[in-house]
């Protein structure tokens, strides 16, 4: 990732006059500076700025409908209360609160305060009142102990904090931190029936205009075997307007858990994503093998389940499109054969991989794991405990793999979708626009 750094004008070592709280003048540097590197082709990931700059970075996300969004501003020592300026030279200077409002900030903007525990110049209580007007799911805060306005002997420590924040374990830490209260809530909500959660409540920029897709929740739902719901989970069922189960359990394993009974609200449907042919004994054998090889294992296993696609991927594309009501897609564990069936949904959607990634792991955190499938596998492959409840979990590189494997056989989900399933893009799109909504980028204030 590349990067630039400058000052604004009659600043360190930039031409032109200073001038104090010169918002307008900072906004207009700003935008010379995106228009430049954007002409050359560069897509603007983040704005980072210190003290004024910071402020100025956040006036421009506030009150620039920058198109696409900057997903990211990290802000460092900003000044928001500004009572002692005012004192000092007067309300005529001090718009940022007032009139340019960064609580009107974009939603989907992601937003690192970081400030320093010893700031003289800046109080601590500042970032507090900032971080409650931005107190949306996507701003983070960090306090970098013992720190100065201008950090210091603690250049290191505010680099490291920027570092961790935009590395791969700091996107996950932000994603958990928005998604877990909401995934909490849906895991047990349906009586009997384990790893239950919707896919959606995700939001997807453009990166061309100024809107963004929102996959709605509430439409698709998965969850491990919901062969016995309980009389509340099928209440539950019902309140959520679920029309529709897709289960994807071959012909053994329904003969071995039976089914859930239909009723006048709810109708299943069996799209089995292997037959029974691929399901005898050897085949079971051979297939959880695969899955004891690891990351390439289960990735292996992933791509052997897209010959079928049309005998189990159809049916749901049929109802999303046609039907259009919420429905349900479910296999024994709720994270293999499930897993591939959301990750191909999100896909249309434009989900970011990441994202389709950490959902699936999702199933590693309710543990659906039931001692007759621990000791159905140890028989079938012959593992150790640990094997078999590994092979029974999930793991963020297994769908990662599974995604790279994908792409290097079968090009784009459009690519695939058009060549495996004869759909045209029209008919995908149908698909998308069923599952999400296309709306401007919301702000923050709403």
């Amino acid at each position: 990732m590349d990067t630039f750094r400058f000052d604004f004008r009659g600043n360190g070592e930039s031409e032109g006059e200073l001038g104090f709280s010169n918002w307008d003048d900072d906004i207009a540097d700003l935008k010379v500076v995106l228009d430049h590197f954007e002409k050359q082709g560069y897509y603007i990931y983040a704005l980072i700025g210190h003290s004024r700059g910071a402020i100025s970075c956040l006036n421009f996300a506030a009150t620039q409908a920058r198109e696409p969004l900057i997903p990211y501003i990290v802000s460092i020592s900003a000044r928001f209360e500004m009572a002692d300026v005012k004192r000092k030279y007067g309300p005529e200077n001090m718009t940022l609160l007032e009139e340019q409002a960064i609580v009107h900030i974009p939603a989907l903007t992601n937003v690192l305060l970081c400030h320093g525990s010893e700031d003289g110049i800046v109080p601590i209580k500042d970032i507090a009142e900032l971080q409650g007007h931005l107190s949306h799911a996507r701003t983070a805060l960090r306090i970098v102990r013992d720190a100065d306005h201008n950090y210091k002997q603690h250049y290191a420590e505010v680099s490291k904090t920027v570092s961790d924040y935009f590395s791969f374990e700091g996107r996950k830490a932000e994603w958990s931190r928005r998604v877990l209260p909401n995934w909490r809530t849906w895991v047990h909500a349906v009586g009997g029936v384990l790893n239950f959660r919707t896919v959606g409540d995700i939001w997807i920029p453009s990166t061309t205009n100024g809107t963004a897709r929102y996959l709605r929740p509430g439409v698709i739902y998965r969850s491990a075997d919901i062969s016995k719901p309980t009389p509340e989970g099928y209440k539950v069922l019902q309140s959520l307007n679920i029309t529709d189960v897709f289960d994807l359990r071959s012909n053994s394993e329904v003969e071995r858990r039976g089914v859930m009974e239909d009723t006048e609200f709810v109708k299943r449907h069996h799209i089995p994503v292997f037959s029974d042919i691929d399901y005898s004994p050897a085949q079971i054998a051979a297939r959880f093998t695969m899955y004891l090889g690891g990351t390439e294992g289960f990735a292996q296993a992933y791509m052997s389940m897209l010959p079928n696609i049309r005998q189990f991927l159809w049916p749901v594309l049929e109802h999303i499109v046609k039907k259009r009501t919420p429905f349900l897609v479910h296999c024994t564990a709720g994270k293999d054969r499930t897993g591939i069936v959301c990750a191909l949904l999100q896909m249309i959607c434009d989900v970011e991989e990441e994202e389709i990634a950490w959902e699936y792991e999702l199933t590693r955190r309710c543990m659906a794991i039931k001692e007759e499938d621990v000791n159905f596998l140890k028989a079938a492959i012959g593992g150790s405990e640990s094997q078999v409840r590994g092979v029974l979990s999930t793991n963020e590189e297994y769908m990662f793999r599974f995604l790279e494997q994908f792409h290097e056989k079968y090009g784009t989900i459009h690519d695939f979708l058009m060549n495996e399933l004869d759909m045209t893009m029209e008919q995908i799109h149908a698909v998308r626009d069923a599952l999400t909504v296309n709306i401007p980028l919301p702000r923050s204030v709403l």
